[in-house]
C-alpha cells in the first residue's frame, strides 16, 4: 500500500522486501498431528512512543509510521516513490493547472462505521486548513484554494496557483482522510487516544498507553488485502542497547536506530536480518544566520570547508550512511548533485581573515543524544573547527530543551548558534525540502537558523509555481547551488540509510524511504 525502498539483507544482496504475503499455513491430513498455532502478534520496538495519531498534527516519524497503518491517503507513494492511487482510483489535473479532480473508491468504511465519500474528503481539508483549529500541517496545504463535491464519489481540489509539487504534497501521510464524525467529536483530542481515533486503515488502535505500547488489531472492514498479521504492538525502546539486546532476545520482532557499534555484529547473526534501504533523511548542523558571525557568508562557508566529512562517516558511522552530494538526498525530486564538499583548511583559513577573524572566534555546538551518535558528532566537530582557530564548546540538551529553541522564536530570543539537526522531506520533493526550511521568516518556524538569501527566495517561489518538469529541476538545482555552496543553510554531513533489524522469521516488512517501517504486508516464516 505504502512506498518502500532498496534493501540490503544479511547476505549483502540488493533485494526488494515484497509487498506479497507467502501463503501461510499447511494441509493437515488424517491422523497428522495439529501443527503449532500459527503466531498472530509482531511486537516492533522504535526508539520513542508516537506523539499524536492525528495526520494533520503529525511532525515525527515515530507517528508516521503508526498512521500510515490506521490512515489512507487519496494518492500515494509506491516502491519506487512514484505516485499512485489509494483511496481515489483515479485522478486528473485540469488545462488550468489548478484544477485537480479525484475519483474516489467505493465501499470504503471508517473504522467507526462511517462511509468514506467525496464529502468525507471535503471535511477533512476544510479541517486541517482552518486557521483558528492551527493544525500543524496547515502550511504544508496551504496552496489549496477550496474543495468541491461534485458527487458522491468524484470531488475537485483546486489550488490557489499552479504549484508543481501538488502530487506528493498529496501523498504526505498527513493528506490522509481521518473520519469527519470521530474527529468533530473528540476535537483537538483526535489522535491522542485509541477512542479517539479513526482512519480507513488495514489496522486500527485498540489500545494506547502512553511511552508503554501502542496496539493494533486487523480492520476486518478494510477496503484492500487484509494483512496476514492480526496484531502489531508499538513498544518504545529508547536505549539503543537495551533495542539490540531485545531483538536478540526475541523478545521483540522487529528495531530501528541501530547503533553502528552493534550493526556488523547483528549482519552475522543466523536468527536476525538486517535490511538498508535508501532514505530521504540527511543528518546536518545549522547555523544561527542571525548572530555574528554566522550572518557572514564567508564565515559559514569557512566552516564548511573546515570539516573531514569523509573521516566522520568511515569513523564513526560505517555502513549507516553516505557523504551528502547535495541539499537534497538522490531519492527526492529535485535532487542535484553537487558533489562532496572536500575539507580544505586553507580555504577555511582564508575565508575567516577575509570576513575579519584571522584568529578565529569562540562558539558553542548544541546537540542531543536523541540523534545518533549526536554528542560524538559535536565532538568531531569541535575538534576539526579547533584546527582553523574556532574555539568551540558543546552544550549537550535533552530532546525537550533542544526542540524549545525551535518553537518560532524571535531571534533575539535564541541563543543558540551552530546546533544539530536531522533533514528529510517527508513529500519526497525539493519544494518541501527546502522552501519551509530556508525561505526567509521573521521568526525560526521550520526556517530553524534564520537563513535569509534574497535570491534563494525568488528562485524558490518560481519553482513552487513551475508545473513543467525540466523547469522545476533547473531552478531547484539553482536553489541548490546557493544554499549548499554559495550561501550555505547548513554543514551537510552525510545521507541516512533507514536500516531495520529483523528476527529472521519475520518476512515482508514494508521499508519506506521516508524513514518508516509499516507492517500491513508483515508475516511470519513458518
Amino acid at each position: 500500500m505504502h512506498g518502500r525502498g532498496d534493501l540490503v539483507g544479511r547476505s549483502g544482496r540488493w533485494c526488494w522486501l515484497g509487498l506479497a504475503c507467502a501463503a501461510l499455513g499447511a494441509a493437515v491430513g488424517c491422523g497428522v498431528a495439529e501443527p503449532p498455532e500459527a503466531r498472530d502478534t509482531l511486537v516492533f520496538a522504535p526508539p520513542a512512543d508516537a506523539t499524536v495519531l492525528d495526520p494533520h498534527n503529525t511532525t515525527d516519524s515515530q507517528s508516521d509510521q503508526v498512521i500510515l497503518m490506521l490512515f489512507d491517503t487519496l494518492i500515494t507513494f509506491d516502491v519506487e516513490m512514484h505516485i499512485t492511487g489509494s483511496l481515489a482510483e483515479t485522478w486528473e489535473v485540469a488545462e488550468d493547472r489548478v484544477t485537480w479532480t479525484f475519483y474516489l473508491r467505493r465501499g470504503v468504511t471508517f473504522h467507526d462505521g462511517s462511509a468514506f465519500d467525496a464529502e468525507a474528503v471535503r471535511a477533512n481539508f476544510e479541517r486541517v486548513l482552518d486557521p483558528e483549529q492551527n493544525h500543524k500541517r496547515l502550511p504544508l496545504f496551504e496552496m489549496i484554494d477550496r474543495v468541491e463535491v461534485v458527487d458522491d464519489y468524484t470531488v475537485n481540489i483546486i489550488t490557489a496557483y499552479p504549484f508543481g509539487a501538488f502530487e506528493p504534497t498529496m501523498a504526505h501521510v498527513s493528506a490522509a482522510i481521518v473520519s469527519p464524525a470521530v474527529a468533530t467529536a473528540h476535537g483537538r483530542t483526535f489522535g491522542r487516544s485509541a477512542e479517539a481515533t479513526s482512519g480507513t486503515g488495514p489496522y486500527r488502535v485498540v489500545r494506547w498507553t502512553k511511552d508503554l505500547e501502542i496496539v493494533l488489531e486487523r480492520f476486518d472492514g478494510y477496503w484492500g488485502e487484509a494483512p496476514p498479521i492480526r496484531r502489531v504492538e508499538y513498544r518504545p525502546i529508547p536505549e539503543a542497547v537495551s533495542r539490540v539486546i531485545a531483538l536478540e532476545a526475541g523478545d521483540v520482532d522487529v528495531i530501528t536506530h541501530i547503533p553502528p557499534t552493534d550493526l556488523a555484529r547483528l549482519q552475522a547473526e543466523p536468527g536476525i536480518d538486517i535490511y538498508k534501504a535508501v532514505s530521504i533523511g540527511a543528518q546536518q548542523f545549522r547555523f544561527n544566520h542571525a548572530k555574528e558571525p554566522f550572518d557572514d557568508p564567508r564565515v559559514v562557508q569557512a566552516i564548511s570547508y573546515a570539516i573531514d566529512r569523509r573521516a566522520i562517516v568511515e569513523n564513526l558511522m560505517p555502513g549507516l550512511v553516505e557523504v551528502s552530494t547535495g541539499a537534497l538526498t538522490p531519492i527526492m525530486r529535485g535532487y542535484a548533485d553537487l558533489g562532496e564538499i572536500e575539507q580544505d583548511q586553507a580555504k577555511a583559513r582564508q575565508l575567516l581573515a577575509e570576513a575579519g577573524y584571522p584568529d578565529g572566534f569562540s562558539t558553542t555546538i548544541s546537540t542531543t543524544p536523541r540523534y545518533l551518535m549526536g554528542v560524538e558528532l559535536a565532538e568531531v566537530l569541535a575538534a576539526q573547527l579547533g584546527q582553523v582557530g574556532i574555539r568551540a564548546e558543546i552544550d549537550v540538551l535533552d530532546w525537550g530543551s533542544m526542540v524549545a529553541f525551535w518553537e518560532g522564536l524571535l531571534p533575539e530570543n535564541n541563543p543558540q548558534e551552530i546546533f544539530i539537526m536531522g533533514a528529510g522531506a517527508s513529500t519526497a520533493d525539493a519544494d518541501w525540502g527546502l522552501r519551509p526550511i530556508f525561505m526567509t521568516h521573521p521568526t525560526n518556524e521550520n526556517n530553524y537558523g534564520y537563513y535569509s538569501n534574497a535570491e534563494f527566495d525568488r528562485v524558490i517561489q518560481e519553482a513552487m509555481r513551475e508545473t513543467d518538469a525540466e523547469a522545476r529541476q533547473a531552478l531547484y538545482r539553482r536553489a541548490q547551488e546557493i544554499v549548499y555552496l554559495e550561501d550555505p543553510g547548513a554543514i551537510w554531513l552525510y545521507d541516512n540509510y533507514f536500516i531495520i533489524g529483523a528476527r529472521a522469521d519475520v518476512t515482508n516488512i514494508t521499508q519506506s524511504p521516508l524513514g518508516v517501517a509499516t507492517f500491513e504486508r508483515a508475516a511470519f516464516r513458518e
